[in-house]
C-alpha cells in the first residue's frame, strides 16, 4: 500500500513557529510588567534559538520568562502564568523538532500528529492540576494533611520507579 503525502511544508516553518511562539511569550511578559531591557535580551536569545535550535539558547529562551516573571515587582497573574506554561512547552517541542530536521528538508503535517496529541495530553493534565491548586484554600495547612501529601508524593515516586523497572 502506497500513501501519497504531497509536498509538505519547508522545514524553516518550524523555526518561524519558534519565533512566533516566543513572540507570544514576550507579549505575556510585557503584559505582566517585564521592562523593555529584559524583553530586548529575550529577543536576542530568541534570535539565537531560531538560528541554531540545537543550542543552549533554547534552554535559555524557555527558562528566561520564568525568571523574569519572578523578578517583576508585582505578583504575576494566574492567566499569564498559565499562558506561559502552554507557550513555553510549545516552544520546547517546536525547538526540539526544528533541531533534528534539516532546514532544507520538508515536513509533512501528518508527521506532527502524534507529538501534537502528546502535547495536548500534557497540557490538559497540567491545566487540570492548576485548577486544583487554584481551588485550594490559602493559608497554613494542617500537619496531618502535609504528612499525607508527603506520603502520597513518595508513593507516586516509588510507583513510577517500579513501573520504569518493568519496562526496562
Amino acid at each position: 500500500m502506497r500513501v501519497e503525502l504531497g509536498a509538505g511544508l519547508p522545514a524553516w516553518v518550524l523555526r518561524a513557529a519558534v519565533g512566533v511562539v516566543a513572540a507570544g511569550a514576550a507579549a505575556v511578559l510585557a503584559v505582566n510588567g517585564v521592562e523593555w531591557p529584559a524583553l530586548a535580551l529575550y529577543a536576542l536569545l530568541v534570535v539565537a534559538a531560531v538560528a541554531i535550535p540545537a543550542s543552549a539558547a533554547v534552554g535559555l529562551v524557555v527558562g528566561y520568562p520564568a525568571v523574569a516573571v519572578v523578578f517583576v515587582g508585582d505578583e504575576p497573574s494566574w492567566p499569564g502564568v498559565l499562558a506561559l506554561v502552554v507557550l513555553l512547552h510549545l516552544l520546547h517541542v517546536l525547538s526540539a523538532y526544528a533541531a533534528v530536521i534539516p532546514i532544507g528538508s520538508r515536513v509533512h503535517l501528518d508527521a506532527l500528529k502524534a507529538p501534537a496529541k502528546r502535547f495536548a495530553v500534557v497540557q490538559l493534565s497540567v491545566l487540570a492540576l492548576a485548577i486544583v491548586v487554584l481551588l485550594l484554600p490559602g493559608g497554613r495547612t494542617d500537619e496531618a494533611v502535609e504528612v499525607a501529601g508527603l506520603a502520597c508524593a513518595l508513593g507516586l515516586v516509588v510507583g513510577t520507579v517500579l513501573l520504569m523497572r518493568r519496562k526496562g
